[in-house]
């Protein structure tokens, strides 16, 4: 068995369907990498071990990486911040509103 040197990407269905036949058939992971056509025999193994312990979701292609929450909270707060200017300036507006009704009533009760 010759490895490759470059790496190749199996579908989700690929790998269930390896690990489904892993794990039901008397197969070795060895033997299952001859007959499928997998340079790597271990790939079999991890991929088996994931199933058992998180089902067939643990075979989906997961985002490489650290997750992006800097931008993410940059954003909130400045969505929060404008809301609680919005937020004080209608309360500002109806405190003023309520003021100038306040004289005129007054001033109609003075005339």
């Amino acid at each position: 068995m010759k490895r490759s040197r470059s790496q190749k990407v199996y579908s989700f269905k690929e790998k269930l369907s390896v690990v489904k036949s892993y794990l039901t058939n008397e197969f070795s992971y060895q033997e299952l990498t001859i007959h499928v056509g997998i340079n790597n025999p271990s790939l079999i193994s991890r991929w088996g071990n994931e199933f058992k312990i998180a089902g067939p979701e643990a075979l989906r292609p997961h985002k490489k990486g650290r997750k992006r929450t800097l931008s993410q909270s940059k954003n909130k707060k400045t969505d929060t911040q404008v809301h609680q200017l919005m937020v004080d300036v209608s309360v500002e507006h109806v405190q003023e509103l309520e003021d100038e009704n306040l004289k005129l009533r007054i001033e109609n009760a003075f005339f």
